[in-house]
């Protein structure tokens, strides 16, 4: 069968090639859409205070991190063009890629599962710019992977993405690591107020409602460690630390604030995905 798309012929072999080279062509056009969009952005002037709540824009990552990280970086004007970013999966969506395969960043990606891990190493097997490990990134060894990784002390993005204990990943990294922007997820199910997050150590599975850390513990940590939290996206997922330094002459305004909006569908994360269903057992938590 030939499907016509944008004047390029396809041709599948199966059905179920059809529907995947037809969600790959529409992926494609929004890739470069994107792109087409953050060019457009940083042709603009450079502020001293950034709006993060209208940046949000969707290429490789997630939900809107592509767009807010690109905006922070680019009134940053970092010189450190290198990133760590950790449980990225197969590297199809994470935070980081468009550093990676747009803006010619080095870096280094962590990722524990070996199937996943094989498709990572894959894709970046012939880029010399980008190292991959397959490992575990725990409190213990972080500081390890790093030396040996020959992670530069200062770096600019440091992307943590490991569904649980990213709290005490950070927790541990040695204070002479100082990434310009440090991404980490959290948990809006905590609310607001408390300082709370799952024990250390806790590695159970499904993920249940109580698994990482609360906004408050991940602000009150990153502000021992020398950063403010600037924004977290809209949908409730990823929080945004800036290194305080470099907010002498330069503000953002962003949301921090925000309620449970896991797939912009204003709840949290999708219950039948965590317990897959098993018996709701809650991971161990700890205030902080």
């Amino acid at each position: 069968m030939i499907y016509n798309w944008r004047n390029c012929e396809v041709r599948f072999m199966s059905e179920q090639g059809e529907v995947g080279a037809l969600k790959n062509s529409i992926y494609v056009d929004k890739v470069y859409s994107g792109i087409a969009e953050l060019r457009r952005r940083t042709r603009e002037p450079k502020e001293s205070s950034v709006d993060l709540r209208l940046s949000e824009l969707r290429v490789f990552s997630q939900n809107g991190e592509d767009g807010i990280l690109i905006e922070i970086l680019r009134n940053l004007e970092t010189d450190n063009c290198y990133f760590v970013e950790f449980g990225v999966g197969d590297g199809w969506s994470c935070n980081t890629r468009i550093l990676a395969e747009v803006l010619g960043w080095g870096g280094l990606y962590l990722e524990i599962d070996p199937d996943a891990f094989n498709d990572l190493d894959t894709r970046y097997r012939n880029c010399k710019r980008i190292s991959t490990l397959c490992a575990e990134v725990t409190p213990k060894s972080i500081n390890q992977l790093f030396e040996s990784a020959e992670v530069p002390e200062k770096f600019g993005v440091l992307s943590i993405d490991i569904d649980g204990q990213d709290y005490w990943v950070w927790d541990a990294l040695d204070t002479k690591f100082k990434p310009d922007v440090v991404i980490t997820e959290v948990n809006l199910n905590f609310g607001l107020e408390k300082s709370v997050t799952e024990r250390v150590g806790v590695n159970q599975y499904p993920l249940t409602e109580t698994f990482g850390s609360s906004v408050r513990a991940m602000q009150e940590l990153g502000a021992r460690k020398g950063y403010e939290l600037v924004h977290i996206d809209i949908a409730g997922v990823n929080a945004f630390f800036v290194l305080r330094e470099h907010l002498t002459s330069l503000s953002f305004v962003g949301l921090t604030d925000r309620s449970s909006n896991y797939g912009l569908r204003g709840r949290f994360h999708d219950l039948e995905r965590l317990y897959q269903g098993n018996e709701i057992q809650p991971r161990a938590t700890v205030e902080v």
